[in-house]
């Protein structure tokens, strides 16, 4: 394992780069105009700068090349670092330029589609197992690794991307991963993983002293990008390797909130004839905003929310908790906000109703 010093560098270095960088990024981006304007869908009022995502990637990258190992990832034969930072720097770069110029969504999701392949085949990391979430064994499937992985890594990138919709939020929620993961990591000696996610959460603290309410910049697309392509790759990174402590369901219990808000969402859409990608405001935090909750208690009360189960994937894997009762309390947490999603409309407008009736 690395030194105490090693481990403290490897989340102070990037939190002190990105707190310096980031007002300077945010006042080239106002002058050349990379902000993110007011709209229909938006719940801020005036322009935000959209240099989160830059200024965070540039503070990891710099922690990561000083105290990083470049190649061994341990349990991957053969495995480096080198395919996550290639597809990393594709992804920022046109997270970049769709935060400035917007980009087709056909070319994103091929761009994520070509950093999922350079994991595969430059880092030699792929999802090829569920692990025992049924009580029936092992769901493995070696042959489809590539495919898994790709549907895996695009569906958390999307995943926090669509969460992305309050002061803090998507922020906070992916403090919350990778503090996290960087326990997991620690527990099952995956050092250069552990050592990637302390670099995350560094940078993600000095995100969110200017994005917390009322916020001062944004991530922007080069942002989400960023954390759920870290994200899904660290998920698959520390599960799949032969006699892992951390099992798949982990990751799942970790990401159980933007997931299953993600899941709903689209799934709603395509129910309605709609695109899965159709712009609405039907994700939970608008929820939550439209019952009266604050910017903050919003961002807050979902942070919980992923913390506790975090949390869980924590306690689950230090105990050794079945796989498959982990499994259940996810399903039973994406089956009961599945229903409760579809009431909540009606409950807002009977209670609404019910305020007029009473102030008349």
């Amino acid at each position: 394992m690395p030194d105490f010093l090693t481990a403290v560098l490897s989340f102070a270095v990037p939190l002190g780069i990105t707190l310096f960088v980031l007002p300077k990024f945010a006042h080239i981006a106002s002058a050349l105009g990379l902000v993110d304007q007011p709209g229909r869908r938006k719940v801020h009022t005036s322009p935000r700068p959209l240099v989160g995502g830059l200024a965070m990637s540039l503070g990891v990258a710099i922690g990561c090349l000083l105290f990083m190992p470049l190649t061994l990832i341990s349990g991957h034969a053969g495995g480096s670092m080198r395919g996550f930072y290639a597809g990393l720097v594709i992804l920022v770069l046109v997270g970049f330029f769709d935060d400035f110029r917007e980009v087709h969504h056909r070319l994103k999701f091929l761009v994520q589609i070509i950093a999922a392949v350079m994991v595969v085949y430059f880092s030699r990391v792929s999802l090829t197992t569920f692990g025992d979430l049924l009580h029936l064994g092992s769901i493995d499937f070696p042959s489809l690794g590539l495919f898994m992985t790709m549907l895996g890594i695009v569906g958390v990138i999307n995943a926090l991307n669509m969460i992305d919709g309050v002061d803090g939020l998507a922020g906070g929620v992916s403090l919350v991963a990778f503090a996290a993961f960087a326990f997991l990591s620690f527990f099952d000696s995956h050092v250069t993983i552990m050592l990637l996610c302390l670099a995350v959460s560094g940078a993600l603290v000095a995100f969110l002293t200017y994005n917390w309410h009322p916020s001062r910049l944004f991530m922007g697309d080069a942002g989400s990008l960023f954390l759920g392509f870290s994200a899904s790759f660290v998920s698959i990174a520390i599960t799949q390797d032969t006699g892992s402590l951390v099992k798949p369901v982990a990751p799942l219990l970790v990401l159980a909130v933007p997931i299953t808000d993600t899941l709903t969402v689209m799934t709603k859409r395509v129910m309605k004839g709609k695109s899965p990608f159709y712009a609405d405001k039907t994700h939970l935090h608008h929820i939550l905003l439209k019952y009266g909750f604050t910017k903050r208690q919003t961002a807050a009360i979902i942070i919980a929310m992923s913390a506790a189960f975090s949390l869980l994937a924590i306690v689950g894997t230090l105990l050794d908790i079945p796989e498959y009762d982990l499994f259940l309390i996810f399903l039973v947490y994406f089956f009961s906000y599945f229903s409760a999603s579809f009431f909540a409309k009606r409950i807002l407008y009977n209670r609404r109703t019910k305020n007029s009736s009473v102030a008349a």
